[in-house]
């Protein structure tokens, strides 16, 4: 009975030991893929940081687009009234406009 119970507690130490050695390298397992993640959480963090930055830059450098959509007409009106002049210059003149 002694070599039986001495037997048993061999086998439950060998058991013991795969089970603390697989445990183990569950753990490092996890520890990599844990730091991996953190890596990769990082750079997405600085990527989002970074657009943060530009869309701030674009949204101040586009505030004043909304006046662009007059400059058609205005140049548009100021071509005519250069025409105008022209034609005023040429009358004046004499017909000689030099083009």
């Amino acid at each position: 009975m002694t070599t039986m119970l001495a037997a048993v507690d061999s086998e439950g130490k060998v058991f013991w030991m795969i089970a603390l050695g697989i445990g183990l390298v569950v753990i490092l397992v996890v520890i990599v893929l844990l730091t991996f993640l953190w890596s990769l959480v990082r750079d997405i963090d600085d990527g989002v940081a970074d657009l943060w930055t530009v869309t701030k830059r674009v949204a101040i450098n586009t505030t004043g687009a909304y006046q662009l959509a007059g400059t058609a007409s205005i140049l548009r009106a100021l071509r005519e009234e250069a025409l105008r002049q022209d034609e005023l210059l040429l009358d004046r003149n004499g017909g000689s406009s030099g083009r």
